[in-house]
């Protein structure tokens, strides 16, 4: 039986990215503001549960996913745009839960990051 999406961790890591990307823009966000794009996000990032529930994987990875875009490309020039959020959602989406066949050649970047995946876990180990 596949997991259900905890909305509620999704909203708090949603919270988290909001603040990082509305930093630059005043050092003291109002909780309106704050909730606000975290709910944008959230329903950028909630669209994507279903098609990795279908995959018979576990949606909460949204959620990781979500953590991972706050530590490695979360910037407060990244704004209240929303593109940037689905592309990279996308992307992470896909590399987490194929949906496509690759060609050798689009296959052959799938070993440069496991590669840094091992380097990244083995930072964390160590």
């Amino acid at each position: 039986m596949t997991e259900r999406l905890d909305e509620a961790q999704l909203h708090e890591a949603c919270l988290d990215l909001a603040r990082v990307v509305l930093a630059a823009s005043q050092p003291q966000v109002s909780n309106d503001i704050l909730e606000t794009l975290a709910d944008r996000m959230q329903r950028e990032a909630i669209d994507f549960a279903p098609m990795v529930a279908r995959a018979g994987r576990d949606p909460n990875l949204v959620t990781r996913a979500v953590r991972y875009l706050i530590d490695a490309h979360a910037l407060p020039l990244m704004g209240t745009d929303m593109e940037w959020l689905r592309q990279a959602l996308v992307c992470l989406v896909e590399l987490a839960v194929p949906g496509i066949a690759l060609s050798q050649k689009g296959a052959a970047f799938l070993h440069d990051v496991r590669v840094g995946i091992d380097q990244s876990l083995g930072d964390l180990e160590g």
